[in-house]
């Protein structure tokens, strides 16, 4: 009775006279829905991979970017306390052709600040040049299809000259943080981004940061009321590979940072937009 649906004839797939489904179609339909589902199933899966995001007219929101000068405090975090490290200030200003973004580092053990410069092309945010200076080392990097300048390690009385080659374009690490937040975020949303970074006791050249998630979440400011933010995930491979994340809070009428926070290895720190 089992097969008292099923009739014996020659099947128009296998050319074989056998017992098969009655009608000779239907075998045949069942093949093309599997192969068009495994076909569909691809085609996703492409679409949702991730394209390395490089310098270019359509890799940011350039609404965003605008001139400002704010300060940020310093923390490190141990259980519930917190310690004041010192104070960081950012000044982003713009002219016709050019972004600059100038940061200092105020520890308050160090007499005097780390002082870092990036210039990049403000259509396209492909890097120019960035300057570092503190205490440990000073640094000069001209970007091109090969960086060149120079790396002085104060310690170690040592002077390197830059003359790295890379093959693909790039974001200077040191302006990615602020490339975070004129990204087009949204729920769920993820990037890898090609970022170069020249470090001797870590890696040098081109590396990954990459946004590992996107959520939407109110903040308390101090002043400002409750604020609507972009929650924002993001590791990098900048230093000995010590699986750092940081988390940015920004808002989402105007992409203000109002807070960072960083863990590598259970190290916590924070930095807070001084209001």
């Amino acid at each position: 009775m089992a097969n008292e649906n099923r009739s014996s004839h020659k099947c128009l797939l296998c050319d074989k006279r056998q017992l098969c489904f009655p009608n000779p179609f239907l075998k045949k339909n069942i093949i093309m829905k599997s192969i068009i589902l495994f076909v569909l199933t691809v085609a996703t899966l492409t679409s949702n991979a991730q394209t390395l995001l490089t310098p270019s007219k359509k890799s940011f929101d350039k609404r965003w970017i605008k001139n400002a000068d704010y300060q940020m405090t310093w923390y490190a975090l141990t259980d519930t306390a917190k310690f004041e490290m010192g104070k960081v200030t950012i000044q982003i200003s713009t002219d016709k052709t050019n972004l600059i973004v100038v940061t200092q580092v105020s520890m308050k053990n160090m007499k005097t600040p780390w002082v870092d410069s990036t210039i990049a092309n403000l259509k396209t945010l492909k890097p120019i040049r960035h300057s570092s200076y503190n205490m440990q080392r000073d640094m000069v990097l001209n970007f091109g299809k090969t960086v060149t300048g120079f790396y002085n390690d104060k310690m170690k009385k040592n002077i390197i000259t830059v003359n790295d080659t890379t093959k693909v374009d790039y974001f200077d690490s040191n302006l990615y943080p602020f490339l975070i937040g004129w990204l087009p975020l949204d729920n769920n949303y993820k990037q890898d981004i090609s970022i170069y970074d020249y470090n001797p006791s870590a890696k040098i050249g081109v590396i990954k940061a990459s946004v590992k998630s996107v959520s939407s979440s109110t903040y308390q400011t101090d002043k400002n009321g409750i604020r609507d933010v972009w929650v924002v995930a993001v590791s990098d491979e900048i230093g000995n590979g010590e699986n750092g994340v940081s988390t940015y809070y920004f808002d989402k009428e105007d992409r203000k940072l109002w807070k960072q926070e960083i863990d590598t290895n259970g190290r916590k720190m924070m930095m807070k937009l001084v209001e």
